[in-house]
């Protein structure tokens, strides 16, 4: 299979969009795919756009989107269009709207990601204020893209959902295929039984992966740590993207790392350590149209504790991989189920082994492309 892959950036650098692109990509090439790369897109916006932008923050409080531009769009269409006319593909995929959205190719368009416009509206801060103009393009750009797809595939039931309901697309050409862990994992089931083996069982140590502190919930994390303490529960938290405000206090058993880098050998190694020695991955979000850090848990058979909201039901299902809970839910509620759970030992460690059997049979890219592969056959 011949296929066009198109972002706007640079796919084949894992540092963009957290790597996503590029493992997918990567993993299309690996199943037998001819994959030709299109991207590193220039962007171009109508004359008096930073006038309106500047406006629009200061007058209004609104914020005038360049990502969520019908004149940017179509500009990031035309050079695609431009590109393609000299290869030969069988399909275009594109885990992005912006480059394909106003595409004159009769090749099939298959687009897969992780959220859409609208479900992102009161849902994720950074759209709060977007101006009436950017919300009405916003859209727009999005109905014409799905409109075009004769695939419109999704990584969560909640995305998929939001298609649906929100932008009329028919049923039939809605498919949710979950995307898989931005590592590079070999591991087997007697590695993750070894893993298992050095886990300390005389202390819990968690672990929060999640460069913001509200979103990902680094406040709720924090409680419950120190509720679980207070009451006796050895515990070790640590706690890595973010630092806690100024005004949090950071007892000895939290610690704090910062950002580490997945760029360095030194911080790769860190973050594998602790995914290794962990007992839990704690991040319970706020909002999360996905969340790939419980697919990479998960390949260390790690369970992960979070939050039922968004996309993450999807990844993480309850007994299974982890489990979710209320936005709501009191500290008491993580208390007793972690304490309850890691009382009978062998009950926790069959559920790290059921996350891994999650992950190799799931949520890893080698699955997931090969059941893309498998869709779009059906309709070529």
């Amino acid at each position: 299979m011949k296929i066009a892959y198109t972002t706007t950036f640079d796919a084949r650098d894992v540092n963009n969009w957290s790597g996503t692109p590029y493992y997918m990509s990567n993993a299309f090439s690996e199943n037998h795919c001819d994959v030709d790369y299109l991207g590193l897109l220039s962007r171009k916006l109508e004359p008096g756009f930073k006038l309106k932008q500047i406006w629009s923050k200061y007058v209004c409080d609104q914020r005038e989107s360049p990502r969520f531009n019908i004149v940017a769009a179509k500009h990031y269409s035309h050079q695609i269009d431009k590109l393609i006319k000299s290869l030969k593909t069988d399909v275009i995929i594109s885990p992005q709207i912006n480059p394909v959205v106003y595409l004159e190719s009769n090749k099939p368009l298959i687009l897969w990601t992780d959220a859409l416009y609208a479900s992102l509206l009161g849902f994720y801060s950074a759209f709060a204020s977007h101006s009436t103009q950017t919300i009405a393009q916003g859209n727009i750009i999005t109905s014409e893209c799905l409109a075009r797809t004769k695939l419109a595939i999704f990584s969560s039931d909640w995305a998929a959902r939001s298609a649906i309901e929100l932008y009329g697309v028919e049923k039939s050409k809605v498919k949710v295929v979950p995307f898989g862990a931005n590592i590079i994992c070999h591991h087997t089931a007697n590695d993750i039984h070894e893993i298992l083996k050095k886990r300390d069982k005389k202390i819990i140590r968690f672990l929060f992966l999640g460069k913001h502190w509200e979103r990902k919930g680094g406040d709720i994390v924090f409680n419950v740590i120190k509720a679980l303490h207070q009451h006796g529960v050895k515990v070790e938290l640590n706690f890595v993207g973010t630092f806690p405000p100024k005004d949090v206090e950071i007892p000895d058993y939290i610690k704090c790392h910062g950002f580490i880098s997945k760029r360095t050998p030194e911080g790769v190694e860190k973050i594998t350590r602790m995914l290794r020695e962990s007992h839990f991955l704690f991040v319970p979000s706020r909002a999360e149209a996905y969340g790939i850090v419980f697919c990479e848990a998960n390949a260390f058979g790690l369970p992960c504790l979070t939050s039922h909201v968004g996309g993450i039901a999807t990844v993480v299902k309850d007994n299974i991989n982890g489990m979710t809970f209320a936005l709501d839910a009191p500290v008491e509620t993580y208390c007793k189920y972690i304490t309850e759970l890691m009382q009978d030992y062998s009950r926790y460690e069959a559920l790290a082994l059921s996350s891994f059997n999650e992950y190799q049979t799931r949520l890893n890219w080698n699955v997931a492309t090969q059941t893309v592969q498998q869709l779009i056959k059906e309709i070529l």
